[in-house]
């Protein structure tokens, strides 16, 4: 999808929550390219102001771009969102969201959640208001300035229906029975295949005991409201 925007929008700018997910997309990590706050010691560092000089330069990085696009949305937490509606505002000197930027995010809201931080589309709790932004109050950016739209169609798995609706109910967290049958059904053609890789290594084969626990802790419920505006 990334690449058919550029194709058509020649003035954008891709970044991504993680080296890898940037890496991917051809474009930069979400910190590069904003200079937001990053994680020290597992927390992550209150909001700061770029002297003059460095908001100059991304300002002359970013003043002619039609759109951002944010890839892997799910690892962006609500801190990061609020870092970036705030670095944008402060570069181009406007009270507007995001600098008067068009913004594409982009992702499943159900995939990996962001490392020690909340989900984009929830709202800031009053303490990190106080102590990472400085203000008084909150607000759920996400609701107020996101525009929700859900793909529907799989390209990916076009043409195998049965596929497909196994593979959203594993994404939703439930399971049928046919499901689960259909997954066991492929556990010994899988066990045979690995034996087979690693019999044709030369090296020796170490064993590593693991367990597998469920965490049925887990539910989905919070996402089905809270991510559309």
């Amino acid at each position: 999808m990334t690449y058919g925007i550029q194709k058509v929008v020649k003035l954008c700018a891709i970044v991504a929550p993680t080296g890898i997910a940037a890496f991917n997309v051809g474009g930069l990590t979400i910190h590069k390219l904003f200079q937001l706050p990053i994680e020290h010691e597992g927390k992550t560092a209150g909001y700061w102001a770029l002297n003059k000089e460095a908001q100059k330069r991304i300002k002359m990085t970013l003043k002619n771009l039609k759109i951002i696009i944010v890839d892997e949305v799910s690892m962006v937490s609500n801190l990061n969102l609020a870092y970036l509606q705030m670095r944008l505002e402060d570069i181009f000197g406007t009270d507007e969201w995001f600098g008067s930027k068009n913004i594409l995010f982009v992702g499943d809201l159900l995939q990996l959640p962001p490392v020690n931080g909340r989900p984009v589309f929830n709202k800031i709790c009053n303490k990190l208001v106080k102590t990472r932004l400085g203000a008084a109050n909150a607000v759920n950016i996400w609701k107020e300035t996101v525009e929700y739209d859900e793909l529907t169609i799989s390209e990916r798995q076009k043409g195998d229906e049965t596929f497909f609706k196994m593979l959203d109910s594993v994404r939703h967290g439930c399971l049928t029975d046919d499901t689960i049958d259909t997954l066991k059904s492929r556990v010994d053609a899988c066990q045979k295949i690995n034996e087979l890789m690693l019999e044709s290594l030369e090296t020796e084969k170490i064993e590593l005991a693991c367990v597998d626990v469920v965490d049925e802790s887990g539910s989905t419920a919070k996402f089905d409201k809270k991510t559309r505006k």
